[in-house]
């Protein structure tokens, strides 16, 4: 049955495989307005029954984790720790928090409870058997897929010498090392690209909108119809429809993306070749476009890495290529343009990074690149895949660091959390 409550609210934490850099209340969610959730039973971390109606107040944060992801998971748990925290006793009894496994067959409570003592918190972590699962990540508009947990975890002590990445290096002089997963957000710019697509976008805080691709502006042609982003299970071999926001759909799920309006006929789309990335187009007249993606260039791997880490950045295409304006929220124009974003290259032969002398344009098949301000000496720069703080600089002593690459991050004591652009400090 139904929950019923008047004014039962579900907020979803979609942060699952999101990197986002969270401060105060700055987490991402998104209100269900399709009705309530369906009530259901599963098991906590002490072993006890849990049922969704048994939650307190009006607003329901269901967050969704599982405790092998060596990165944005602890992130997810330890944002909602600091909103619990900043909630207040004023405000607790209207909002309850819970965490559910995407990944119950690892997931006992023995482990969530390991889980919970290792961060810190008190909120039910739940699971339950694989069957009663489905149906629950179902009701939340959650897919879970095996393969992409199984991706995401990598190699939890670094990772693997092939992977190639990013090194970034912020205005005070912290590095973070990003791995390589572009989103489908990325996907659609690299075909764009390779194709000369004209793809009309706008892009919100919260959302990445389609309007056009080659001219065909949905919300100007008569055809009642909108742009629907699908996504190809290759699990069950077949092309999905997903609720997921552009940016919001990571590697590898967004490696093979389908653009179709609404009412052309989605059997057009063909199986793709999932060696590669590509985007397969379906406009209302169910004309088709097709675009494997074949390049790999340092435009790719530091538009892919940022995406990936959810950084906001401006690349800018200029006459002698592209041309790197903002990272994060550093730009060197509001400081007078004092500065500017500098590309290096690392030498496998000397073992040390070395300034780029030409474009990421330009770079054919990178294997590591790091930005920096044009201030940082290459010395300064971390090795790609090795990158640690001497002891006595690691968070602060306010704290121990989790995860690695991009997912790594400080474990801040009670009383310390992150600053506003790093979660390498308490």
């Amino acid at each position: 049955m139904s929950l019923k409550r008047s004014s039962f609210a579900s907020l979803v934490v979609l942060m699952f495989l999101i990197s986002v850099i969270p401060s105060g209340f700055a987490y991402k969610g998104y209100q269900l307005s399709r009705g309530p959730v369906e009530d259901f039973t599963l098991t906590d971390q002490h072993g006890e029954e849990f049922n969704l109606s048994d939650t307190r107040g009006d607003v329901v944060i269901a967050a969704f984790i599982f405790t092998r992801c060596p990165d944005v998971c602890p992130i997810i748990t330890q944002s909602l720790r600091g909103v619990q925290e900043q909630l207040g006793d004023d405000y607790q009894e209207y909002v309850s928090t819970i965490s559910i496994t995407v990944d119950p067959e690892y997931d006992t409570p023995e482990r969530l409870n390991e889980f919970t003592e290792l961060h810190g918190v008190n909120w039910s972590h739940l699971t339950g058997t694989l069957e009663v699962m489905e149906p629950i990540w179902a009701s939340f508009g959650i897919t879970v897929q095996k393969a992409v947990i199984e991706a995401h975890i990598g190699d939890i002590n670094g990772h693997q010498a092939d992977d190639s990445t990013v090194m970034l290096v912020n205005k005070s002089g912290v590095a973070t090392e990003l791995m390589n997963l572009p989103t489908a957000y990325s996907t659609l710019k690299f075909a764009a690209l390779e194709a000369n697509w004209d793809v009309n976008f706008s892009i919100t805080t919260n959302q990445t909108y389609i309007h056009g691709i080659n001219g065909v502006d949905l919300i100007w042609e008569d055809c009642s119809c909108e742009w629907e982003v699908k996504i190809f299970n290759s699990t069950s071999n077949i092309w999905e429809d997903t609720k997921l926001e552009l940016s919001s759909i990571e590697h590898p799920i967004g490696n093979n993306i389908a653009i179709v309006a609404s009412n052309a006929d989605d059997s057009l789309l063909s199986t793709p070749d999932l060696k590669n990335q590509s985007v397969s187009v379906i406009y209302p007249d169910n004309t088709t476009d097709f675009q494997s993606i074949s390049n790999n260039t340092g435009w790719y791997l530091s538009t892919g890495a940022l995406d990936g880490a959810g950084i906001n950045h401006s690349i800018e295409q200029t006459e002698q290529g592209y041309l790197m304006n903002s990272i994060g929220h550093e730009d060197p124009t509001e400081d007078n343009n004092s500065w500017e974003w500098q590309l290096h290259e690392w030498n496998a032969t000397s073992m040390q990074w070395q300034t780029s002398q030409v474009g990421m344009d330009s770079i054919i098949s990178p294997s590591y690149l790091a930005w920096a301000p044009n201030s940082t000496l290459t010395s300064e720069i971390p090795m790609p895949g090795v990158y640690s703080e001497s002891e006595d600089q690691v968070c602060d002593g306010h704290g121990w660091e989790m995860g690695n690459g991009a997912g790594k991050h400080c474990m801040c004591d009670e009383g310390y959390e992150w600053p506003e652009d790093t979660m390498l400090s308490c």
